[in-house]
């Protein structure tokens, strides 16, 4: 039984996709960070003034 073999040609059209949209995708990806980032320090930050 033979493996998979995934060669460049298979990966250009993923490549050439996530380059062309990467303008979008950083931007949204720093949202969803922050928003997590945030969600989990502001119940410290208040339990630790109450």
């Amino acid at each position: 039984m033979k493996g998979a073999l995934v060669t460049a040609e298979m990966l250009a059209p993923i490549t050439t996709t996530l380059n062309d949209n990467l303008g979008v995708l950083l931007p949204v990806g720093i949202a969803i960070m922050g928003v997590m980032i945030g969600v989990s320090l502001i119940p410290r930050i208040v339990y630790k003034f109450l």
